[in-house]
């Protein structure tokens, strides 16, 4: 009969690997509310600007936030996308943190 121990070792393990499942994929959506002087931004009405998604493998697709520019031709949104990298590195990071911990948790227990 498996122990309170070893119920909440086997619960553990089975959230890591659904956890290591998800982390195979990994996507980063950066959205942009339309602002004036005169009214409050519709938070609700949220648009696209910019999209990451890493896959575990390496392969990745962005999205990049463009527009028109005065001239007619296209130029990158270029604060949109700062703050887009931002949002992709500290996502990158606290992925990476979580996987080493879990890694560094079946490593102890693969140890005793």
């Amino acid at each position: 009969m498996p122990t309170e121990l070893e119920n909440s070792i086997r619960s553990a393990a089975e959230k890591v690997a659904a956890y290591i499942e998800d982390a195979s994929s990994m996507e980063v959506k950066t959205f942009y509310v339309l602002t004036s002087a005169s009214a409050m931004p519709d938070l609700d009405k949220e648009r696209p600007g910019a999209y990451t998604m890493v896959q575990l493998d390496g392969d990745s697709k962005t999205v990049v936030p463009m527009r028109e520019g005065r001239d007619g031709g296209l130029e990158l949104d270029g604060t949109l996308f700062e703050i887009h990298e931002r949002n992709v590195a500290t996502a990158t990071e606290y992925r990476a943190r979580v996987l080493n911990a879990l890694i560094g948790l079946l490593q102890q227990r693969g140890g005793r």
